[in-house]
């Protein structure tokens, strides 16, 4: 087998078992990709898989694990709430924050984001009667945008 058969064929590989239900593939669509990874494993290996290893019902399962479950559904709220803080932080920045072509010549105060980011966060969720658990939540995320570099770590602001 040579570098480009290869190079195919791994290309191939991880174009099949990216097909599953997470990524927008009905269950029998990831059911058929799932046999037809064990099938190439086997021809690459030239040993016959086992088979439990093509047991159409080893997604189900694995989908209907309680903690595969509880682990999706909490890294799926994590980046919904990320993305949403994200989007909030940038568009209050906006507002706050002016272009900096306007700044020449001004004086300018650095303000760290999260000094200006939480107590508008803050604010937000007292109307909402959140608990001092919230508030550490967002206070996390807002740290983890500004270290992913989804969010500036300071801005230049205009002194009057």
């Amino acid at each position: 087998m040579n570098t480009d058969d290869r190079a195919r064929g791994l290309a191939r590989l991880r174009a099949l078992m990216a097909m599953t239900t997470a990524n927008g593939c009905t269950e029998e669509e990831e059911l058929a990709a799932a046999r037809m990874v064990a099938k190439m494993v086997e021809q690459l290996d030239g040993n016959p898989v086992a088979q439990p290893a093509t047991d159409p019902s080893w997604a189900a399962r694995e989908r209907d694990n309680p903690q595969y479950q509880l682990l999706l559904e909490k890294n799926t709220l994590e980046g919904m709430l990320k993305a949403t803080l994200q989007e909030l932080a940038l568009a209050h920045i906006n507002t706050v924050s002016p272009a900096r072509r306007n700044l020449r010549g001004q004086p300018v105060e650095w303000v760290r984001t999260t000094e200006l980011m939480l107590p508008y966060f803050n604010m937000m969720l007292g109307s909402a009667g959140a608990s001092r658990m919230a508030r550490g939540i967002v206070e996390g995320i807002v740290e983890e945008l500004i270290l992913d570099g989804l969010l500036p770590d300071a801005l230049a602001m205009p002194r009057e």
